[in-house]
């Protein structure tokens, strides 16, 4: 994770478009807005309007459900037109280039979600950043991150992997006690002027202990 952890700390420092500049002065290979899950059943959409889009693209077989394998033009275009179908990440951190096709498999048959599986091992890390401002306390800040990797522990492929959390907030707000609580000492941070970016992470996912809260529910 070293590696990596310095890559996204040399990006955060020195563009504005992290994944972008990622894409260019990395080792690794990085992908924005990954799919991580898509939709499975028809019967769990309520949104009228997004079922009808769906249903003139063709996009459920004759059982109402979504199929396994889609292309980067086919994901491309959901998630430009029909973003309610697709979950992403931040971005995602590859070993090497991605094969031609994503796959995505649902648990249980009538699952809301199919996720994406990573079937050649070619995960390393994925990223998620957020930002807030004065008005978001701790209790805010934890919650968030807290829903990031419960979400994130629900997919099997991404539980196994690298997780990294980008937080940018006010300079005057305090997360320490947060990324300590669930990151230990891994975390470093940038100073933008009257802003701070944390960078904050762990080697697998499935490590982290959400067991015990900083803010009391």
């Amino acid at each position: 994770m070293n590696r990596i952890i310095c890559d996204i700390h040399n990006a955060e420092q020195n563009s504005r478009k992290t994944v972008e500049f990622l894409t260019q002065n990395s080792s690794y290979y990085w992908i924005g807005e990954y799919p991580i899950a898509l939709i499975n059943e028809k019967s769990r959409i309520e949104d009228e309007t997004l079922l009808s889009k769906l249903e003139e693209i063709n996009f459920f077989d004759a059982e109402g459900f979504s199929k396994h394998n889609y292309t980067q033009k086919e994901i491309s275009f959901l998630r430009e037109n029909l973003s309610k179908t697709l979950k992403t990440t931040y971005c995602i951190c590859l070993k090497k280039q991605a094969k031609a096709e994503y796959f995505f498999k649902e648990k249980f048959e009538h699952d809301r979600w199919k996720k994406i599986q990573d079937e050649t091992f070619n995960m390393e890390a994925f990223v998620e950043s957020s930002k807030f401002s004065d008005s978001d306390d701790s209790e805010t800040i934890e919650t968030q991150l807290r829903d990031i990797m419960r979400s994130a522990k629900e997919i099997p492929a991404l539980k196994a992997i690298g997780f990294v959390w980008i937080v940018t907030l006010p300079k005057t707000t305090k997360v320490t006690d947060i990324l300590e609580h669930y990151f230990g000492d891994n975390h470093v941070f940038i100073e933008k002027g009257r802003k701070i970016t944390y960078i904050a992470w762990d080697e697998r996912l499935a490590n982290i202990n959400m067991r015990y809260f900083v803010n009391t529910p």
